[in-house]
């Protein structure tokens, strides 16, 4: 299953992401993101992705290398700990920190942000674009199967302690980095429309996940897939969650000494 990727770079641009940049990537995890920000910034400009994992880190080489995008470079090392794997690189060298649904996934997230900031520049854009399920699931005609299925993932990210608020939570996480906030943009996810995995989609693909935090057996997920797909009309609209893309600025009185 692939996935369009069309509204992250439309949110990334509207941000400011731009020709030229060199971008610090933060959990670059497959490379979506990755690849999304090779072509935005082009020829002329670079990309440091940091992801933890070995494995996910092949997998984005290898699909940047038949995009013939050769304007990336990878640190294999945990967000928490990235300060020490870029001592070797000047400070104040990037134009931007960028990440897709990664602060949801930290314990301390201004603190991952601050402490990586002498590394980018005054006036330097702090842009991310969260998940939150804070107001959803939104719907007006039952659908009992998708919203079991949104439940699901719910207890799933919760039990593995994820900040399921953190799109609404995005303008004080910067604040507390030592950042100015400067604006944030929010859009309502509709299974079945625009660029996401719809809903059985996104169950398919994280049933071992669902499976080994004993979430849902295998079986269930599977008898609810069925269950969504039938249950599905061409006119019935349901929200299973928000996104939310969040700009902020490296700004003057911020203390970002190393």
């Amino acid at each position: 299953m692939k996935r369009s990727n069309l509204t992250t770079e439309r949110l990334f641009k509207a941000a400011g992401i731009s020709e030229g940049m060199t971008i610090l990537e933060l959990g670059s995890g497959p490379g979506e993101v990755t690849e999304i920000l090779s072509e935005i910034v082009g020829s002329t400009g670079n990309i440091l992705a940091i992801e933890r994992s070995k494995e996910m880190i092949s997998s984005a080489q290898k699909s940047l290398e038949k995009s013939g995008n050769s304007n990336v470079r990878f640190i294999q090392a945990d967000l928490n700990d990235a300060p020490k794997h870029l001592k070797n690189i000047d400070l104040s060298s990037f134009d931007a920190v960028v990440g897709r649904r990664v602060l949801m996934y930290l314990p301390k997230p201004d603190k991952v942000l601050s402490s990586l900031l002498p590394w980018l520049r005054q006036n330097g854009l702090v842009v991310f674009e969260e998940y939150d399920s804070t107001i959803c699931p939104g719907l007006v005609t039952a659908m009992p199967a998708h919203e079991k299925g949104v439940s699901l993932l719910g207890k799933m990210l919760s039990k593995e302690g994820v900040d399921q608020s953190m799109g609404f939570n995005l303008p004080a996480t910067f604040s507390k980095a030592g950042l100015k906030f400067e604006a944030i943009w929010a859009e309502a996810v509709i299974d079945g429309q625009g660029d996401q995995y719809t809903l059985g989609e996104l169950l398919e693909l994280l049933k071992p996940r669902l499976g080994s935090l004993n979430v849902a057996a295998t079986s269930e997920i599977d008898e609810l897939i069925t269950e969504i797909k039938m249950e599905r009309e061409p006119t019935a609209v349901f929200v299973s969650g928000m996104r939310f893309c969040a700009k902020a600025i490296n700004g003057e009185g911020c203390d970002n000494e190393a």
